[in-house]
């Protein structure tokens, strides 16, 4: 009776453990920085792609030597000689995420916006976000390092303005010329 008793037991713990193991979700991204090359040649040694959780407002310092990052305890990621790489973390709290290249520009370049100082991956669409809980694993394909111009947001925000003046004025030329 004692045999049987414990082999309920085990074999309770092994399902226990193994259902465990199940429900948790890996996440799991792979894909290739199709600018690595360059990108590379002009970064420091120290600079490293990381994990960062997206926020409202993202927190930001920079190291004595003046070389901005985001504040994360996430994974680092490591980027092959051909600029590919694969994330693989165990387990994240459900939320929004983004690879950001951390320690990449000295502030003599960015001056005191540290926010913008800190490239990141994008897409062809925009930033590359990665939502958990998603459907992993993932292929990003070809993504590149981008850094968060105040000028080129500026730009596109005038252009938003302008397009519907541009919009009336042309209706107005078809109008007189009926």
């Amino acid at each position: 009776m004692r045999r049987w008793l414990a082999l309920v037991v085990a074999l309770g713990a092994v399902l226990l453990w193994a259902g465990s193991s199940f429900s948790a979700e890996k996440v799991v991204i792979t894909g290739i920085i199709a600018d690595w090359k360059g990108v590379k040649s002009k970064i420091p040694d120290t600079a490293y792609f990381q994990l960062v959780k997206y926020q409202d407002k993202l927190k930001g310092t920079s190291d004595e030597e003046g070389f901005a990052a985001f504040d994360s305890k996430l994974p680092k990621l490591k980027v092959r000689e051909d600029g590919s790489f694969k994330l693989s973390v165990k387990e994240l709290p459900k939320g929004k995420y983004f690879i950001a290249l951390q320690r990449a520009i000295p502030k003599a370049i960015y001056g005191e916006d540290t926010g913008a100082a800190v490239p990141v991956l994008i897409t062809k669409e925009g930033v590359l976000a990665i939502q958990v809980p998603g459907d992993f694993p993932v292929n990003v394909g070809k993504v590149y390092v981008a850094v968060h111009s105040k000028k080129a947001t500026a730009a596109a925000e005038k252009d938003k303005k302008e397009a519907p003046a541009q919009e009336q004025g042309n209706k107005e030329k078809v109008k007189s010329k009926e």
